[in-house]
């Protein structure tokens, strides 16, 4: 089995500001700055998984103007190896983010060339085929990404869904899920469980799915499969943007275990990748490198 890690999904252009706080219906509120960047959860995915090591891969879509080039010139600086259709019918996505005094974001999307993923190209289902490990999330169309997941699971590869941003997740999706990364109130959600903890939601999600990790707090996690429900390690880190914190986590998971890590040692380590993407700002360039992340263990700043 090859140890490609291949992340499906959405590329945009991210248009940010940074804001006191977030315009209500009707409100208008001064902002501090404006800058445009890479984004989107697959493309942000990858560029996670090349950084923490892996042969890395990223299929999408973009269209044919200034941020589709951008895109692509962004994944090929990271080390990203990008199928990518570009499209003159279609223009590349976008997303407008609000990022607030607290670090936390409020977003609006374009789908623009991302909503074409309900169909694969031949060069696409081949890489599907070489692939170890596969990224998928919420954000791309249900159909394209469905079609992903079997295609890597058919080749005997491993799937692991972020269940964000937009849910719940397809009943066919969760059964083609091998590891599902979910945050804790769409845990609460999917389960039904308003009121439970986060074990205890991770401990039901294991009846849907081989294992399942519990986000909360951008700094706290458990994780429960067969071998049981268990909190993984936390480090103290000031939320500066919260953009990128669950992608850098996905990525840098895929990672690990395409690289052949044991599920808890590679969780381990997205943990520390993701506490350090939460203190830097913007989406994929929050992202860290293995080297930044082994520097951040060393200092043994576990809560």
């Amino acid at each position: 089995m090859s140890r490609i890690v291949t992340a499906f999904g959405c590329a945009n252009a991210d248009l940010r500001v940074v804001v006191d706080v977030p315009p209500g219906r009707g409100e208008t509120v001064e902002a501090h700055d404006l800058e445009v960047g890479p984004g989107g959860k697959a493309l942000n995915q990858a560029v996670a998984a090349a950084r923490m090591g892996a042969t890395a891969c990223f299929i999408g879509a973009v269209g044919t103007d200034a941020h589709g080039a951008m895109l692509v010139q962004y994944l090929d600086e990271s080390g990203v190896e990008a199928c990518v259709d570009e499209l003159e019918s279609h223009g590349t996505g976008a997303a407008m983010l609000a990022l607030d005094a607290e670090g936390e974001i409020t977003v609006i999307e374009v789908a623009g060339a991302n909503a074409t993923l309900d169909a694969l190209s031949d060069r696409a289902l081949h890489l599907l085929r070489r692939t170890a490990v596969l990224l998928v999330q919420l954000e791309a169309p249900l159909v394209g990404t469905e079609l992903a997941a079997t295609v890597v699971r058919e080749a005997g590869g491993t799937v692991v869904l972020n269940a964000a941003p937009n849910g719940p997740p397809s009943d066919r999706l969760l059964e083609l899920t091998d590891v599902l990364v979910i945050a804790r109130a769409h845990a609460a959600q999917l389960c039904g469980m308003p009121d439970a903890d986060p074990p205890a939601l991770a401990g039901a999600l294991r009846a849907e799915v081989p294992c399942a990790i519990v986000l909360h707090n951008h700094r706290h996690a458990t994780l429960a499969d067969a071998a049981g429900v268990r909190e993984l390690p936390s480090y103290v880190a000031h939320v500066l943007d919260s953009a990128a914190v669950t992608d850098t986590f996905c990525g840098s998971l895929a990672a690990g275990i395409a690289l052949g890590a044991p599920i808890d040692e590679a969780a381990c380590d997205a943990m520390a990748a993701a506490a350090l993407a939460v203190q830097r700002p913007g989406s994929a360039e929050s992202v860290p490198t293995l080297e930044d992340v082994r520097e951040y263990q060393a200092l043994g700043r576990q809560c």
